[in-house]
């Protein structure tokens, strides 16, 4: 007897879903049985990931979207309901990046744009598909955040912020919504390997990434299906930055000193961070 996939019959939103962890979270879910939902502002790029899709399952729809903007969102959960008659799991993955110090004048303006896809993407994402949630008394929401999400890096205090009131949400909203029989994830990646960072001058890299081997997007969704899978309420990967996370909850000097830490080879190496190559740039000129 054939096993059963674990997400037969479920249909799943993807946000983000062009490239990177997004793209590879979609195909990951697909292969296991989902109906997969795919957006980003890209339907070009969405496209071609729904054309990987349909060659392991026809069961996929394209959405282009800008999550910044709460009418796409409610759009975008609309059609699929009217498409599929269900929503079991909305991945609130769009995301984007900017790399400077606090000091620097731009610092607000980047920082604005990050809330407004990263934080108000998921916001308004959870707030278009929690009433269709409710009626089915089912479901999950799943929050893209970072392992910065929980301790800022240097030259990332804007990502952090954001990854941090994504936290923020999810521990407010997993708690609102005991009882229901809806979960909330949130995910915590290391450093990954995705084309977010490409635009950023390799110089100007927090200096914990310069001395870090990101791990593939692939690995990252693979550890995002078993989270889902089991219902977990929080997922690090991979799991050595727990370590840096517990130093700072003891203390913020403890983490401090480990993220100062982790910018040399050694250290990351023998915790298990640097396997003999760091982040590799490609600038694309532009961003999905």
């Amino acid at each position: 007897m054939a096993r059963k996939s674990r997400f037969d019959g479920k249909t799943i939103v993807v946000t983000g879903a062009s490239s990177g962890i997004g793209r590879a979270s979609a195909l990951a879910f697909a292969r296991e049985g989902a109906t997969t939902v795919l957006a980003s502002r890209s339907e070009d790029k969405l496209e071609r990931v729904a054309d990987e899709i349909r060659s392991v399952n026809p069961r996929v729809l394209v959405v282009p979207t800008d999550v910044s903007v709460r009418e796409q969102i409610q759009h975008l959960i609309d059609k699929t309901l009217r498409e599929f008659g269900q929503i079991d799991i909305l991945f609130n993955n769009a995301g984007n990046a900017y790399v400077g110090p606090i000091e620097e004048g731009r610092f607000a303006d980047d920082l604005n744009k990050m809330l407004a896809v990263s934080f108000f993407g998921a916001l308004y994402g959870a707030q278009a598909v929690l009433p269709i949630m409710k009626r089915q008394g089912t479901g999950h929401i799943v929050n893209m955040s970072s392992v910065v999400g929980r301790k800022a890096f240097p030259h990332f205090g804007g990502y952090s912020i954001a990854m941090h009131a994504i936290s923020a949400f999810s521990d407010a909203l997993r708690q609102e919504l005991h009882g229901t029989g809806i979960a909330v994830t949130t995910v915590h990646p290391a450093l990954t390997q995705t084309a977010m960072l490409d635009e950023v001058n390799p110089a100007d890299m927090p200096p914990p990434f310069r001395a870090m081997t990101p791990r593939t997007p692939e690995f990252i969704a693979a550890g995002i299906l078993n989270a889902v899978y089991r219902r977990q309420a929080r997922v690090v990967l991979p799991a050595p930055p727990s370590m840096l996370l517990l130093g700072d909850a003891l203390s913020p000097h403890i983490g401090d000193s480990i993220v100062r830490l982790l910018s040399k080879p050694v250290f990351s190496y023998l915790i298990g961070m640097y396997r003999g190559r760091v982040y590799e740039h490609h600038p694309r000129g532009g961003t999905s």
